[in-house]
C-alpha cells in the first residue's frame, strides 16, 4: 500500500509556482570534522528554508542555518568552535541552488543534483551536489545530501589539538523534509 502511495506521489510532479516550505521539526543538518586523534559530529535542528517550483521544471531552493546552533555534546568544543568560525561576524552557513525535475515537473525517483553554491565563513563556493529526493507518505518531500566543504577554501583557521590541525574537508549531511 505505502508503495502504491508513494508511486502516486513521485509520479504527480510539483507543478510550476509550488512553494514547499522546510518543516524544521524535522530537519537536521550535521557536520563532521576529522582529527588524526578522534572525530566530532555537531548537529542543527535550528535550519530554515524553502524552495520554489519554477515553470522550466527547475526548483530553486535555499536553505541556510545559524553556525551557533550546531551541539557535539561538548560545550567548550562548541565555544572553540564558534571562535575558529567567527560565528558573530558570519552567522550563517548557506547553500542555495537549481535543481532540474522531470518532465511535468516530476521528482526524479534516481538520485538528482542541485548546482549552486555554498556559503559559509563569507566565503561562497560553487558546488553540484547529488540529491535524494524521496515523496514521504504525508505528501512532504525528503531531500538528503553529503557533500564535502573545505575549510581551507572558505578561509577558516582549523583547530588544532596537540599542535595537529583537524583534517581541511568537513563532511556536510542535510537531511530536510520540505511541505507544501
Amino acid at each position: 500500500m505505502t508503495t502504491a502511495i508513494l508511486a502516486l506521489l513521485l509520479s504527480a510532479g510539483l507543478p510550476a509556482g509550488t512553494v514547499l516550505s522546510l518543516d524544521a521539526a524535522q530537519s537536521e543538518i550535521r557536520y563532521t570534522v576529522v582529527h588524526k586523534l578522534h572525530q566530532v559530529e555537531g548537529r542543527s535542528r535550528e535550519v530554515e528554508g524553502k524552495a520554489v517550483v519554477r515553470e522550466e521544471s527547475l526548483v530553486i531552493s535555499q536553505v541556510r542555518v545559524p553556525v551557533a546552533s550546531f551541539r557535539s555534546g561538548d560545550a567548550n568544543r562548541d565555544s572553540h568552535m564558534l571562535e575558529a568560525v567567527q560565528a558573530g561576524s558570519f552567522p550563517f552557513a548557506t547553500w542555495k541552488g537549481v535543481i532540474r525535475l522531470g518532465p511535468g515537473g516530476e521528482v526524479p525517483a534516481a538520485p538528482a543534483v542541485m548546482d549552486g553554491e555554498v556559503e559559509f565563513h563569507g566565503v561562497k563556493r560553487s558546488l553540484s551536489v547529488p540529491i535524494r529526493i524521496t515523496a514521504q507518505p504525508d505528501g512532504s518531500l525528503r531531500v538528503q545530501a553529503t557533500f564535502d566543504v573545505s575549510l581551507d577554501a572558505h578561509g577558516v583557521d582549523r583547530p588544532s589539538l596537540l599542535f595537529v590541525k583537524v583534517n581541511d574537508a568537513c563532511s556536510v549531511a542535510v537531511d530536510i523534509v520540505l511541505r507544501r
